[in-house]
């Protein structure tokens, strides 16, 4: 959610950030999120960076396999960094995916859907 952007914030750019970072959210949609607003999730997004730091957490799942998948929505970057932090937390099970689509996956529906059952299949066999 763009929250590793939000972690180098100076005293007083909250309003500008939060007013950027609520146009995004608008502009992908939050029809799927009732009771939020774009202003709500980003003033929320800002005030929790620290703690939603997810590379952060990467050492918590080196034991684990994990599935990133990404899209063409601009958060790929920080998704790329959590497996990064994971290689360096010494995890190995990791697999990624980038599908060229939008946040909602609209027209990779299906393409998701494989991935997170493929990945599913293998645990179950694992």
């Amino acid at each position: 959610m763009g929250v590793d952007r939000m972690q180098s914030l100076k005293p007083g750019q909250e309003k500008e950030a939060t007013a950027r970072l609520a146009a995004h959210l608008a502009s992908e949609g939050m029809a799927p999120l009732a009771g939020c607003t774009p202003e709500s999730l980003a003033k929320e997004v800002i005030a929790n960076a620290a703690a939603w730091n997810i590379p952060a957490l990467a050492a918590k799942f080196t034991t684990r396999p994990v599935l990133v998948i990404t899209s063409n929505d601009g958060l790929a970057p920080s998704n790329d960094a959590f497996v990064e932090a994971l290689h360096k937390a010494g995890a190995t099970d990791i697999t990624t995916v980038h599908l060229t689509t939008d946040h909602s996956y609209s027209d990779q529906r299906i393409a998701l859907e494989k991935a997170v059952l493929e990945a599913l299949e293998f645990l179950q066999h694992k």
